[in-house]
This record gives structure tokens, C-alpha cells and sequence, in this order.
């Protein structure tokens, strides 16, 4: 067998001693607690397309299969366990599964120090701690891209042909899971040309073709989502990078933004309202950037930096290209949740590597203080984050609409509405406010004139589409009536006129 040494650093004979099993199952049952609250909350956004649409069959036959594997999952998991309850506890196992994960990968790239520091920080980031409560793919993605470091690392300590065929097996999983997972293969890609000494690049680049070529009949559903819908958001690309930058480190869903438009553009002005969190997630963070630039000029940890770069920068790189070439979204950081946990490894590797036992501990202190106001935050999803609250709209809704009581809607689908309260499309009124003004505002005037209340549930995501001026509130607003607001979340409030 090759000399190892020369590939990865660190010397079984100066290894600090094995951090005891009980330790990493505290730190996962720590990490379990967190995602715990807020579990049964409402549906909200794609996880509507999940329980509703995508999760039908077996084998989704949905715009979605292109990446059916995590529907597949949910649908078993529907069927198994009689209930869609229990469908949503797939994305909390995912989730908790990542924080031991994180500790093999630490100690398996250099040192049980490391492992179980970002084992910590997988078990309290506030994103990956977010995913694993949406009933999407994006917290199953995150897992398969640990396992795929962790089983690319025993390839490269020792080959064997069953490990081999594990790391295209997971590289399977990944691709048919999240179209994005090719970026995290094109930085495997240049992790095997690096270690080429241990693994013959023919075994490494091969097992990126068997994944290509198994990938192949695939292909054609691909093709049919791309033509269709893929990257179809709008980007402000000043924004792009600070959010992503903020949400694998602090969660950009947990600071005050005010309602924003398809591109999610942020301004100096959203900063100021976040001046608190942002100092703090700034001055920690600037540590960590120091110590980070510091360690590159060291040989002993250079090559744990290159395979975080290889498995975050290298991903992210490839979707900034992307963007500027297309001009859309695939720099949302839930597109790039696979390289998260790679992000975490160099705040790991820097914190780790302060000497001074002062430092660390404030750094410790302020990463901890980070973390508790980012999760504060995410526990009101009436005044932050995304958590669209639809449960409660629609109980609301099911017991006031009726005779006397009207409610306004954009064109759309509104699933989760009609989940939470079924038959309720029989008594909703879709107004086109866009495609004819004149008999919208005129159908406006007669709702306000005619019923006691009118209510209109504004969700940003329809409105930023199907009304960008907010004309139907401006004629409503004509009528005279009172008009009141009701803020289930940021981007998710019921109007009401009367």
C-alpha cells in the first residue's frame, strides 16, 4: 500500500486518544433536541409539492423526476407507517445523521479534535438545522455528501473494490437526489487528480463516469425539467454570495428582512436593521477569516484545507459560473446545502487552531450567542424565516368565509390552502389583476361593497409574479373600507377590508 502520509496528514502514533462514544452521542442527541421544535408546524412552499404532487407513486412521474430518490423515500415512508405524519421525521433522521457523520469525517481527515468540533457546529448550524425540518431533499442531500466524503476518504486510506462501488453507489444517491450534486462530483474530480499517489486517476475519474453513465437514463427527464423550469429565479448576483456566505454560517433566513422581490435583493439598509446579529456574526467571523488565510501558508493542515475548498469552494465556484453564464438563481444557498457541511470545516479548522485559550473561548462564546439568537429568530416564524403558515390561514379562513364574508385570491394552485382546508376553492374568489385590470378592479369594487369582510392572503412568492404592483390591495384600498393586517410570517399576511 502507498505511503498515506504523503496524501493526508496527521501520524496514528501522535494521535490524541479516541474521544469517547458517548460524547458524539450527546453532541447528536443535543443536535436531535434542536431540530425538534417546530417539527408538526404547518407546510409550507415546495413541501407542498412534496406531500401533495411528488410523493404520489413510487416512482414520481412529476415535473420532479429528474430527482426522484427522496420521493421514492417518502413515499415508502407514507406507506409503511400508515400516516404522512410520520413522513416528516425522514428529513429529522437525515438531519441527526449528519452530526456523528461530521465527527468521522473530521477524524478521519486529520484528528478526533477536529471531528468532534464539526460534529458542534453541524449540530447547531441554524440552515442544516432548518432542512431538517422541511419535507424536501434538501436535508437527505446534505447526509449523502458527508457519507461521500467520508467513503472517499477510506478509499483514499486504503482501496478496495467494495468501497469503490460504495462511493458510486452514494454519488448515485446524490445525483438522483439534487441536480446540483454534479458540482460536488466536479470537486471530487480534482480531489482524486490531487491524490492521484494513493487512488490511480483512472479508479478515481472512473468511478465519476460509472456515476455519468448510470446517470444516463435520467437524462431525458433533465432535459424536460430544464426546458421547462430549471433555474427559472431571477438573481441579484451583488446579493447572492453575502446570503450564501450568511446562511452556511449564521441562517439568512433568521435575520428582520423586509418583503423582497423575485431576485431576494438585499441592501446596506437590511444590514443596519440586522446591526446586532451582523456585528456579532462579523467580528467572529473575521477571526475565523484571519485564521483561515494564516493556515494556508501551513503545511501541516494544507491539505485538509484543499478538500474543503474541493468540496465547498469548487461547488460554489462552479454555480457563481453558472449564474453569470445564465443569468439565474443557482447560487441559493438551498441548491448548494451539500457543501454546507464543508463550509463548517474550515470555521472547524480555524477555531481549533487558536492557540490563545482566551481567544478561543470568546470565539466559542460569541459562536454560541450566534447560534441562540439565529435559533430565538427561527422559533417566530411569525416574524422570521420562511415558514409560510398556511395551517393557520386556512383555519381562519374555513371558519369565516362563507355568505357574507369573501376571500380574494391570485391565480395559483394554493395546495396547502386547500390541504388544511379541503373544499375551500368552492367559496374563493381568483382575481387576474394583471391580465385584465378593468374587470378585476371592477369584481374588487362589488366583493367590497357587497360582503362584510374581504380577505386576501398576500404570499410573496404568487405576488412577485401574479401582482408585482399590488394593484389588488390598491383597489381594494379604493373601496374606503378599513383595512387590516394580520403578519403570519414576513412574506405570508392576511389582509382584510371591512
Amino acid at each position: 500500500m502507498k505511503d498515506e502520509s504523503a496524501v493526508w496528514p496527521g501520524n496514528q502514533d501522535t494521535q490524541p486518544a479516541a474521544t469517547p462514544l458517548w460524547v458524539i452521542m450527546v453532541i447528536t442527541a443535543a443536535g436531535l433536541c434542536l431540530r425538534v421544535p417546530l417539527l408538526d408546524y404547518s407546510f409550507y412552499g415546495d413541501e407542498g409539492f412534496s406531500l401533495l404532487r411528488d410523493s404520489a407513486s413510487l416512482i414520481t412521474n412529476t415535473e420532479d423526476r429528474f430527482r426522484p430518490l427522496f420521493f421514492s423515500l417518502l413515499y415508502m415512508a407514507a406507506v409503511g407507517l400508515h400516516g404522512r405524519d410520520w413522513a416528516a421525521a425522514a428529513s429529522l433522521l437525515f438531519g441527526a445523521a449528519q452530526i456523528p457523520l461530521a465527527f468521522l469525517v473530521g477524524r478521519k481527515l486529520r484528528d478526533d479534535t477536529l471531528g468532534v468540533v464539526l460534529a458542534v457546529l453541524v449540530a447547531v448550524s441554524p440552515m442544516l438545522i432548518e432542512f431538517s425540518q422541511e419535507l424536501r431533499m434538501y436535508s437527505l442531500v446534505a447526509m449523502l455528501a458527508l457519507v461521500q466524503a467520508y467513503s472517499l476518504l477510506r478509499l483514499i486510506d486504503r482501496f478496495t473494490w467494495p468501497q469503490w462501488i460504495l462511493f458510486v453507489v452514494v454519488a448515485l444517491a446524490g445525483v438522483y437526489s439534487h441536480l446540483l450534486y454534479w458540482f460536488l462530483l466536479a470537486g471530487l474530480a480534482v480531489t482524486f487528480l490531487r491524490v492521484r499517489s494513493a487512488i490511480p486517476l483512472w479508479k478515481g475519474w472512473g468511478a465519476l463516469a460509472a456515476t455519468a453513465l448510470l446517470y444516463l437514463p435520467n437524462f431525458p427527464n433533465l432535459l424536460r425539467f430544464q426546458g421547462t423550469r430549471g433555474a427559472e429565479y431571477a438573481m441579484d448576483f451583488a446579493s447572492a454570495l453575502p446570503k450564501l456566505f450568511a446562511a452556511f454560517s449564521v441562517g439568512f433566513s433568521y435575520f428582520v428582512l423586509p418583503e423582497q422581490g423575485a431576485g431576494r435583493a438585499i441592501s446596506v439598509s437590511d444590514i443596519i436593521a440586522n446591526l446586532p446579529l451582523a456585528l456579532l456574526a462579523m467580528t467572529a467571523g473575521a477571526v475565523i477569516l484571519w485564521k483561515t488565510i494564516w493556515l494556508h501558508g501551513r503545511e501541516r493542515d494544507r491539505r485538509v484545507l484543499w478538500f474543503a475548498h474541493e468540496l465547498f469552494t469548487v461547488p460554489v465556484a462552479l454555480a457563481t459560473l453558472a449564474c453569470l453564464v445564465t443569468g439565474k438563481y443557482f447560487l441559493q444557498p438551498k441548491y448548494l446545502i451539500f457543501s454546507a457541511p464543508f463550509a463548517l470545516l474550515f470555521i472547524a479548522l480555524a477555531f481549533d487552531d487558536l492557540r490563545n485559550v482566551r481567544a478561543k473561548q470568546v470565539i466559542a462564546g460569541l459562536g454560541a450567542l450566534i447560534a441562540m439568537l439565529s435559533l430565538t429568530h427561527y422559533w417566530q416564524p411569525d416574524k422570521y424565516g420562511r415558514k409560510e403558515n398556511w395551517r393557520t390561514a386556512a383555519e381562519i379562513m374555513s371558519t369565516t368565509i362563507g355568505d357574507t364574508n369573501a376571500l380574494v385570491l391570485l391565480p395559483g394552485p394554493y395546495r396547502l390552502l386547500r390541504y388544511y382546508a379541503p373544499g375551500i376553492e368552492s367559496s374563493w374568489d381568483q382575481v387576474d389583476v394583471v391580465g385584465n385590470e378593468t374587470a378585476a378592479r371592477s369584481r374588487l369594487h362589488e366583493l367590497a361593497s357587497t360582503k362584510q369582510y374581504v380577505y386576501y392572503i398576500r404570499h410573496d412568492v404568487v405576488q412577485n409574479t401574479g401582482d408585482p404592483d399590488d394593484l389588488l390591495i390598491q383597489y381594494l384600498d379604493q373601496s374606503g373600507r378599513p383595512h387590516t393586517v394580520t403578519q403570519l410570517n414576513p412574506r405570508f399576511k392576511l389582509h382584510r377590508w371591512g
